[in-house]
């Protein structure tokens, strides 16, 4: 990224290289984790985005009335092809970014299409230097993408063995787990569209795309797994507490969780991962307590589960180690092969979709017309004197900090003064320490390395380490005035985050309440067709594994969404949170919900356990029927969906342990009392 600038500096040109430089780092925003060609797309978009806008930008520069239409209207234009998605907003950014950095261009001496032609030069270097990377090794980016997804699965069962630690918060346990959650399901959504659009065709040999495809379908149904092992634990507490087996499975499984977390740092540094030959020991030592307990006269019924659960899971982590050792596994069959696209969606850039969204309904239109508005207001106010000649930085403060909603508006907008602050600071002590044009390059250098390193993950050290870039680069293009831009640059942020604040919160605000209901719609919906899969794995000719699969995968999602919404609810205002006790209740038995479904197709899929009494199907129809009044509570009639299995309830039916018959009628009962709770509670919504 900063080869350019340090090309042309080497050539005594810098200001050229500061423009390429600016346009790689822009173009890079729409570098994000997915399959090649998405990425050669939005970033192709970008460069096609920034030239346009810089031209138009500098162009106007002369003429304030020209630049007071070009802003709203450009704000509007880049911000309404959201609709297509995280990609085509990171295209919509750039433009936005580079036209607010261009209004001041034309005070450096520079021709509107020179300006413009070394900014696309820069994105297009970005570009083709990113795609060669990425072209040298194909799999690694997946290889990568699939070790970030292990680690964070890793920490979910860090969480999650808290619960069998009775010194722990329950509630607090339970909120950090339903966030985590929402971050797996992303992380698997996005090696789901590296692996399975990025693929090449299963062949005889082992490849080592084709092992990271066989691996990531372990690792899901290792998450499946642990989703399901969701118990009572306030019971679990009171029964067993005093006996001091709870926490050595807390120790166990953190364990699994360190073994896991090996297995993601090794994909991540392409390395074989290390075997922990003490786990297996733990596993035992574990069933030998258990059956101590049992001998004592104590009942291990729910111990016994929980061990076998946890057995299963460690087993599966030790079948993926031995991948890379042994080479040893069922290759995926080609008919799953052939399927695969299935498992990620199609993206359509029609103009319909922005028609559709041309209406005060749409959150994208809000927002496209709240950001235009909120930026011609700083644009106004960014030609006020006292603010200085340069105050266009109000436009670009607005257009980093305003997001769609408003939490994560009100969080950067925290992140942006504090980080302005953090990082003006050293802004201001660089410049007025180091006065040697070359150190300060270097300096340029580090700073721009650790920014872009942090801009999506710790988005308030990526603030920190860009604003003394900003400062040093100002530097360069207003040689012996830098200080006073850095001292304006401040001011001009601070004024960028109340002007995002402000109208984030009373111009056309879009509060997450008004799509809580629609969220628990379609995640009821996504239940009721995973339950529908599940229970027809009883008749074999009617299950279809793809199916199934493809109807879980929908069910985490739809369930992730409507978690990660109450979320970002509870961090808007207290008066904005309509109904949020009741929400937070069934945002709770959704998500235990989805554990029991969990729990009921590991007996019936992978257990193979067979349902024996007639009173089991009377349970699954009930708890069919408890979600479709649910649904129709909530406004959504005519919903069909397919359990023809019921129908041959009594051909179905086969005799079974007295132990397993009994497990799976308890777990049908929870469900059925979970399902019965969700419709009793839609009726107040």
């Amino acid at each position: 990224m900063m080869l350019p600038f340090l090309v042309f500096y080497l050539q005594g040109n810098y200001v050229l290289g500061v423009y390429m430089a600016l346009g790689a780092l822009i173009v890079s925003l729409a570098d994000t984790t997915g399959p090649r060609a998405y990425r050669r797309n939005g970033m192709l978009a970008s460069c096609v985005s920034i030239f346009l806008s810089a031209l138009v930008t500098v162009s106007l520069n002369t003429n304030v009335y020209l630049q007071a239409i070009q802003v709203p209207v450009f704000c509007f234009l880049f911000s309404m092809i959201t609709v297509y998605g995280a990609r085509a907003s990171a295209v919509g950014l750039a433009g936005l970014l580079v036209m607010a950095i261009s209004m001041g261009a034309i005070s450096t001496g520079a021709s509107s299409l020179k300006f413009a032609f070394f900014i696309l030069i820069g994105g297009v270097w970005y570009t083709l230097f990113s795609l060669f990377i990425s072209q040298v090794r194909l799999f690694r980016l997946a290889q990568q993408a699939l070790g970030e997804c292990v680690l964070r699965i890793s920490k979910y069962l860090i969480v999650r063995s808290r619960y069998y630690f009775p010194s722990e918060n329950l509630e607090q346990n339970n909120s950090q787990l339903a966030k985590l959650q929402v971050s797996v399901i992303e992380h698997q959504e996005t090696v789901r569209e590296i692996l399975f659009k990025s693929r090449v065709k299963m062949e005889e040999s082992i490849k080592p795309e084709q092992l990271l495809i066989v691996i990531f379908v372990d690792i899901l149904d290792i998450f499946d797994q642990m989703i399901s092992s969701h118990y009572e634990y306030e019971q679990l507490r009171k029964d067993y507490g005093r006996y001091g087996i709870l926490e050595m499975f807390g120790k166990v499984i953190r364990m699994v969780a360190d073994d896991l977390s090996l297995l993601g740092y090794a994909l991540i540094a392409n390395e074989k991962p290390k075997k922990n030959e003490t786990r297996q020991a733990a596993l035992e030592g574990l069933k030998a307590e258990i059956d101590s307990l049992g001998a004592k006269g104590v009942k291990t019924l729910v111990l016994n589960r929980i061990f076998a659960n946890l057995r299963a899971i460690s087993n599966r982590v030790e079948d993926i180690q031995n991948y890379f050792y042994e080479e040893q596994f069922t290759f995926i069959p080609q008919t799953w092969e052939e399927s695969l696209s299935r498992f990620v969606g199609k993206q359509s850039f029609s103009l319909k979709l922005i028609r559709d969204n041309l209406s005060l309904e749409s959150p994208v239109f809000r927002y496209a017309l709240r950001l235009a508005a909120a930026a011609f207001v700083g644009f106004l106010l960014s030609q006020v004197s006292f603010l200085g000649k340069n105050s266009y930085w109000v436009v670009l403060g607005i257009l980093l900090i305003m997001r769609p909603n408003f939490s994560l508006t009100k969080k950067r907008s925290l992140n942006q003064i504090v980080g302005t602050l953090v990082g003006g600071i050293s802004g201001i002590l660089i410049l007025y320490f180091v006065e040697d044009y070359t150190l300060r390059m270097l300096i340029l250098v580090l700073l721009i390395i650790l920014a872009n390193a942090f801009i999506r993950i710790r988005y308030f050290w990526s603030v920190v380490f860009m604003t003394p870039f900003i400062f040093i680069v100002f530097g360069f293009l207003y040689p012996g005035n830098d200080l006073q831009v850095a001292r304006e640059r401040v001011v001009d942020i601070l004024l960028a985050s109340g002007i995002s604040f402000v109208f984030i919160k009373y111009f056309l605000p879009t509060w997450e309440y008004g799509g809580m209901k629609s969220l628990l719609k379609d995640s009821l919906k996504a239940d009721l067709v995973y339950l529908s899969q599940i229970i027809s794995s009883v008749q074999p000719e009617a299950f279809n594994e793809l199916d199934y699969r493809l109807a879980r995968k929908r069910m985490f999602m739809q369930t992730a969404k409507l978690s990660a919404a109450f979320q970002r609810m509870l961090d808007e205002p207290k008066r904005q949170q309509k109904n949020n006790e009741l929400m937070l209740k069934l945002v709770v038995l959704n998500n235990t919900l989805s554990s029991y479904f969990s729990s009921l197709s590991h007996s019936l899929i992978e257990a193979k356990q067979e349902l024996t009494s007639s009173s089991q199907f009377v349970l699954v129809k009930r708890s069919r029927n408890y979600l479709l009044r649910s649904l129709t509570h909530l406004g959504e009639s005519g919903f069909e969906v397919d359990f023809g299995v019921l129908d041959n309830a009594e051909e179905l039916l086969s005799s079974g342990g007295v132990v397993e018959d009994q497990l799976l009628t308890e777990q049908l009962t929870l469900i059925k009392k979970t399902c019965k709770d969700i419709e009793r509670l839609s009726r107040s919504l």
